[in-house]
């Protein structure tokens, strides 16, 4: 019964480190369309664009762990001064709150990347990249929210800590 748990929690770790390769990424394209506009005058076609979609990458993927961590975006006014039961009480009501708006992401993320798969619709760039890929990061950031929600969830129910959820 335990088991799923660690097996998510591996795969948020998984999204967490592919969110930092996609940060460096992000600052040598960056560094290396500097370098090509200014020294050499040879701006690239792609950098913007693969940065703009790493972008989109580090909204979506890693929520999740997020969600596992709590450092999610979430009012805590309420929560910080709670202790003990109440405190985790509000901590599980908080998190499960996140379920409606990833549902919602998951539904009309799948939508838009279903509609963007039957048109064949495709970056209107030199690249042309299949926009139903990048579109697909959206539900599949609301799947791996909810998978934080059951951690998260599964945690404050059997009364862990914020770090004993991420492991």
């Amino acid at each position: 019964m335990n088991r799923p748990v660690p097996l998510i929690s591996g795969l948020m770790r998984i999204t967490l480190w592919l969110a930092a390769a996609a940060i460096l990424l992000i600052a040598l394209f960056t560094f290396y369309d500097v370098l090509m506009r200014y020294l050499w005058n040879s701006p690239t076609v792609w950098v913007t664009e693969i940065t703009i979609y790493m972008l989109q990458f580090l909204v979506f993927i890693p929520a999740g762990m997020l969600v596992i961590e709590g450092s999610h975006l979430r009012v805590t006014v309420w929560i910080e001064n709670l202790t003990g039961k109440a405190r985790r009480i509000a901590e599980f009501v908080s998190t499960a709150l996140i379920l409606p708006y990833a549902g919602v992401l998951i539904w009309y993320g799948w939508s838009y990347t279903q509609r963007a798969l039957d048109r064949d619709i495709l970056s209107p760039t030199l690249l042309q990249v299949p926009m139903w890929i990048i579109y697909l990061m959206i539900p599949a950031g609301g799947v791996l929210m909810i998978l934080g929600v059951l951690v998260k969830c599964t945690a404050e129910l059997l009364g862990h800590d914020r770090n004993e959820a991420a492991e």
